[in-house]
């Protein structure tokens, strides 16, 4: 008989939405699964009004949400929230002997980055209750596991490490074969331009006039036209277009200024690209073995130098590629991933 379990996601913007599909491939075919989606659909917006709209319509479908929970404990089913917000929403319902958090962020988790405040006390104290209710809060990153026992008081024995389920990603993304040409091939993905870098990547990209490099930017954002460039928007996760774009490329390059666990740093590396990014990609050291399949930069400055040796390299972009994929394979396989969860979720 398959083990019961409750995932409750909340899938409110596409990161969440992209995790949401992982979790589900990774338990559909090995657990009883039912699924519940907390407030799906819902669009952020700076307005205060329509800020306050939204909180209103959580509390108000929190109500459901915890009939969900109450139900599939009397099934006798494990429950997983993906992310704090959903158990905060279904707190009362909660058997803290069956119930678990899965994440890679926090309000708190930004805050030594920016050096300002982004969760007030009194919102830090109710995070930490709901917490510390639970049977285990399974962290994606050693980052974000080091952060909770420190801001919220977690203790170790309920912490336990999680792995993103990149095991889909195995199967969907398929590195292409090695390539002669000189050319090599860039490739930013990041709806949130600035922030992710890519201002300062276009930058850098428009002050080299080498005929052998490409450059292709997945974002919402319209930079403009510029020579060997090429802007994409409206790419899904998981469709044609989507797997194809990371097969026609050769570098993930990524110089965020702020990312818990940036997704495409997987993608890129399942599909065998050699990957660069920031430290403050906090998720990285998941994926990238410096100077192996990719380089951790310190800030984006290094970043742009270390691009610059590496675009000089062609073999050492088609070792990188190999050994990304590899990585992966290694520490991603779908036994690892699952038995993970497995233990959290159903072992005392």
């Amino acid at each position: 008989m398959k083990k019961k379990l409750l995932l409750v996601t909340f899938p409110v913007d596409l990161g969440n939405r992209t995790f949401e599909k992982r979790f589900v491939k990774l338990f559909e075919s090995f657990l009883d699964l039912k699924i519940y989606r907390f407030v799906p659909n819902q669009k952020s917006t700076d307005s205060f009004w329509k800020y306050s709209t939204t909180i209103g319509r959580r509390f108000l479908s929190s109500l459901e949400l915890q009939q969900k929970v109450r139900e599939a404990n009397k099934e006798g089913r494990s429950v997983l929230f993906h992310g704090v917000s959903p158990a905060l929403f279904a707190y009362p319902a909660i058997n803290s002997a069956s119930s678990c958090i899965v994440t890679d962020w926090t309000r708190k988790l930004y805050e030594p980055i920016y050096g300002m405040k982004m969760s007030p006390s009194w919102l830090t104290f109710i995070h930490k209750q709901v917490l510390n209710s639970q049977k285990y809060v399974i962290g994606l990153t050693d980052a974000v596991l080091e952060e909770i026992s420190q801001d919220y008081g977690v203790p170790h024995n309920k912490l336990r490490k999680g792995k993103l389920p990149f095991s889909v990603d195995l199967d969907l993304f398929i590195p292409s074969p090695k390539r002669n040409d000189a050319v090599v091939k860039i490739l930013f993905v990041g709806g949130d331009f600035q922030r992710k870098g890519g201002d300062i990547l276009l930058d850098w990209f428009a002050k080299h006039h080498n005929p052998n490099l490409q450059m292709t930017m997945v974002t919402s954002h319209d930079p403009g036209n510029f020579k060997n460039v090429t802007i994409l928007n409206n790419i899904q996760y998981g469709e044609d277009k989507h797997i194809e774009l990371f097969k026609e490329h050769d570098i993930l390059v990524l110089p965020t200024k702020c990312d818990s666990y940036p997704s495409v740093v997987g993608e890129a590396a399942c599909a065998g690209l050699a990957v660069l990014t920031t430290k403050h990609a906090l998720g990285a050291p998941e994926i990238i073995q410096n100077k192996v399949n990719g380089y951790i930069c310190n800030s984006q400055e290094e970043l742009l130098s270390q691009l610059n040796i590496l675009i000089q390299n062609k073999p050492l972009i088609e070792s990188m590629k190999q050994k990304s994929r590899q990585i992966m394979e290694e520490r991603f396989a779908m036994d690892l991933v699952l038995d993970d969860f497995m233990n959290c979720l159903f072992k005392d």
